[in-house]
């Protein structure tokens, strides 16, 4: 148990003696005050006033008469409708650093998971397209919920869809036939994304055509030369490109899964639920009726008897179970894919999966003039998007430090733009659009990524500053204020862990992290500590610095950023 959890229970225990057998409190209903001077925690006197028809602030006064203050409880006093409970900061601060300081990295994990087996699919690019800016939020989202279900305890199978088949890229090598059968690109993968935005281009102004790449679309789904050929060559730029963009951003894939693999079984599995009944003709095209769940009609063949993203979706889904029986199969996909996963998810329940499935919804990253499309050919390419903020981190570092050598200027380039780019993109709900704003993600002041790891470094140039003293938790040193805030701060991180992998607002942990960092710049202008003539309260206050530049790392860890110890 946590120690932020311990001190629930041991307020929950005194509000029972409290309130007699009346009323049962449970630790969900402690709050946590606006403002510290309110205290810590907070029992709100609603439900009891109406169980007992009295005046809230009334009932809050009696209770708070009746509790004494011992242990880690210091006071207890009423404000308003709550009972309002402050800790003993010698008590709890020295319990909330012994348990950092023995957990270290491990701090704020769990095992709430333990014996349940999670797949979470995410990174799902296509061949034949460019990685872009876009795909980015979906890698950090699927890459920290990966690192948030680990941490709590799940086995957790990280997996990649890649698409690989299809009208893109019959539409592609179609384009690439017709235009360029005679180009040799030094960047295959670079080319092939501009030929399908070309061909994309051309159909619009030339429709005769559709039926051309259909044909190849078809041929290449029987198999057929001289397309399969082609496709393989080209398949292989993509995929050689998409490895070397996720070993970069070290990006956690146990299992890689492509549309190639599915698409026949797919056709297998939809004739079988027309064997079934759970799916039916209409107009020579295979569907299934869900308009009962409210969802519709889930088209999963063509009438020409093609395959569909739902004729491989439901075939990824047996092959899924078949392969690692999940407890759990998380999505994360686009939010333009709502309708259809929920239709996904009914037909497989239909069919007896019993097993729970999530859609974890983002919305897009935008540009200021619009939403990115690689049809359009407007997209921010990855790599163009990568070394601009390399470039901007680059100017910054030189700058900041002239005497650094080149080496060490460009890896700290290197972390700091690629902080900024994961930052900038969970600290936003995934529920809204972002508008990413290259200049703002890169400061070093406010909402950022660049400034956490340098409160990180701030801190760890303390640490170095010390010389001989060591740091050492002796609590009864720490009684300031913003000490005791500070404590209470660090003791909410498993608590934000947990609730996060929960539910996956992962603008939650980013929230987190940027608090912690702001109540440390407070107590870094109010409080001296290397300057302190008192060794013992140096070093117990380089204790209380040393555990907050561990929840950083930890917290920045589960974002997917490694921390840098001098900017």
């Amino acid at each position: 148990m946590s120690t932020y959890s311990e001190a629930k229970q041991k307020i929950i225990k005194e509000l029972k003696v409290a309130l007699g057998k009346g009323y049962s409190p449970t630790a969900a209903e402690l709050e946590t005050p606006p403002d510290s001077t309110m205290g810590d925690f907070a029992f709100p006197c609603f439900t009891l006033a109406k169980g007992l028809k009295k005046n809230p602030a009334e009932i809050a006064v009696e209770v708070s008469a009746k509790i004494e203050p011992k242990g880690w409880i210091e006071k207890v006093s009423a404000k308003g409708p709550y009972v309002n409970f402050f800790l003993k900061s010698e008590v709890f601060g020295k319990n909330v650093l012994e348990e950092i300081n023995l957990d270290k990295e491990n701090y704020g994990k769990a095992k709430e998971g333990r014996k349940r087996r999670v797949m979470v699919e995410y990174v799902q690019p296509n061949t034949h397209k460019e990685v872009h800016v876009g795909h980015v939020r979906n890698f950090f989202i699927g890459h920290t919920v990966v690192n948030l279900l680990n941490s709590v305890g799940y086995e957790v199978i990280p997996a990649c869809y890649i698409g690989d088949v299809g009208a893109h890229v019959a539409k592609c090598l179609w384009a690439l036939k017709k235009f360029h059968a005679e180009e040799k690109p030094d960047n295959w993968a670079k080319f092939l994304g501009e030929v399908y935005t070309e061909a994309s281009q051309y159909v619009e102004d030339h429709p005769e055509v559709k039926e051309e790449i259909a044909v190849v679309q078809r041929e290449l789904e029987a198999g057929k030369s001289p397309w399969v050929s082609l496709w393989r060559k080209t398949r292989k730029y993509s995929l050689n490109m998409f490895k070397d963009v996720f070993k970069e951003l070290g990006l956690p894939i146990d299992v890689w899964y492509f549309e190639s693999e599915v698409e026949k079984d797919g056709k297998k599995i939809v004739q079988q639920l027309l064997k079934k009944g759970v799916a039916q003709e209409s107009q020579g095209a295979i569907i299934v009726d869900l308009e009962k769940e409210g969802l519709g009609v889930y088209l999963i063949l063509k009438t020409d008897g093609s395959a569909l993203y739902s004729t491989k979706d439901l075939a990824l889904a047996y092959l899924k179970e078949a392969q690692y029986h999940p407890d759990r199969s998380i999505l994360v996909v686009d939010s333009r894919q709502s309708l259809v996963l929920q239709q996904l998810f009914a037909t497989l329940r239909r069919v007896g999966f019993k097993k729970d499935f999530t859609h974890l919804s983002y919305d897009f990253v935008t540009l200021k003039e619009g939403a990115m499309s690689s049809r359009k050919g407007n997209i921010i390419r990855y790599e163009n998007f990568r070394d601009t903020m390399i470039d901007a981190s680059r100017a910054e570092t030189k700058k900041r430090h002239p005497e650094w050598k080149d080496k060490k200027i460009e890896e700290t380039a290197r972390l700091i733009s690629f902080a900024a780019i994961r930052f900038g993109m969970l600290r936003q709900d995934p529920a809204k659009k972002i508008v990413f704003d290259m200049e703002e993600a890169m400061s070093f002041d406010g909402y950022t990524g660049p400034y956490l790891l340098y409160t990180y470094a701030r801190a760890q140039s303390i640490l170095r500053k010390a010389g001989s003293v060591k740091p050492k938790i002796e609590t009864k040193k720490l009684v300031l204020p913003i000490e005791h805030k500070l404590f209470f701060k660090l003791s909410e991180y498993p608590e934000i862990v947990l609730k996060t992998s929960q539910d996956f607002k992962l603008d939650r942990l980013a929230e987190y992290l940027f608090d912690l960092a702001k109540t440390f710049a407070t107590f870094y202008h109010e409080v001296p500590v290397t300057q302190t003539e008192d060794k013992e309260t140096m070093a117990a206050r380089l204790a209380l610095i040393e555990s907050v530049s561990q929840v950083l790392k930890n917290g920045l860890w589960m974002m997917g950023i490694e921390t840098i110890k001098e900017m």
